[in-house]
């Protein structure tokens, strides 16, 4: 059976740029230590789920549709870039990482018209049509994906974690398919995306729960001062629901497209960036 790897390139790339303990560079001065750790992980990540197909998606802040729905959407990020020079960003080290995965024949892709998240869903949708789908990413909107062929990986090394179908019922008590639900009850403050007040995380993992075993929310065991913020905030739920739900694009990538050099992945990382030219370009 195919598996297929689908990277959160952006997810992944502040994970490295911020997370290393210090800024590395190559023979002309520029900063690389994003570059090195981003393909060490993917090389990592490969071997470790015996991956057959690899993507990465990267961002092109495609969020201008959400933002049309509720203007507020992700009005707590406060974008300081252009105070910055471009080597303290994130964003100079895409060319360099491009590079590498050119070498290995990784495919990526930037999202047009709409977030990355929504391309990763649509692939993630083709990829398990034919076989198991992992998608590599720490942000939480994935889950509503999980089902018996799409897993979310949180790569860490030996503290790797891998979200599957039983691992989020185990945790959360429900279904993945009301993730997106849960979520517009709850809310997100990484995306400034308000909730229903009162509706915590482990009362909404009830309230979800007893609806999926009894069929009805009106049977919910959740006092009548809960039920009525619940109905009024319908909309609201509503609202959230449909920012929060990935949208169907068009990948403009086939899924035969998705390979990569077995070889090169297998040289380790060191050589891959050295024969990438990312050491001394």
């Amino acid at each position: 059976m195919e598996r297929l790897l689908i990277i959160d390139g952006n997810n992944l790339l502040f994970q490295m740029f911020y997370g290393m303990p210090s800024a590395v560079y190559n023979e002309k001065g520029w900063p690389i230590h994003g570059t090195i750790g981003f393909i060490s992980f993917v090389i990592k990540e490969i071997k470790y789920l015996e991956a057959t197909k690899v993507i990465v998606v990267f961002d092109s802040d495609g969020a201008e549709e959400r933002m049309e729905i509720y203007p507020e959407y992700k009005g707590n990020r406060v974008d300081d870039w252009d105070e910055m020079s471009f080597t303290e960003t994130p964003f100079s080290q895409e060319e360099h990482i491009k590079k590498a995965l050119d070498y290995m024949d990784i495919k990526y892709i930037y999202s047009e018209g709409t977030e990355a998240d929504d391309y990763i869903s649509s692939l993630a949708l083709m990829g398990k049509e034919k076989g198991e789908v992992f998608i590599s990413s720490f942000d939480s909107d994935f889950f509503q994906l999980i089902d018996d062929r799409v897993s979310v990986l949180r790569y860490r090394g030996k503290s790797s974690v891998l979200w599957d179908r039983e691992k989020f019922i185990k945790e959360y008590g429900f279904s993945p398919s009301n993730f997106v639900l849960y979520k517009s009850i709850v809310g997100d403050a990484a995306d400034n995306i308000k909730g229903i007040e009162g509706m915590g995380r482990k009362r909404t993992s009830s309230f979800i729960k007893e609806y999926e075993e009894r069929g009805s929310f009106s049977d919910s065991s959740l006092s009548l001062r809960l039920k009525g913020k619940l109905r009024a905030g319908r909309e609201i739920i509503e609202r959230n629901m449909k920012i929060i739900r990935f949208m169907d694009v068009d990948p403009k990538v086939g899924y035969e497209e998705l390979g990569f050099d077995g070889n090169r992945v297998e040289e380790g990382n060191s050589k891959v960036l050295e024969k990438a030219g990312v050491f001394n370009e």
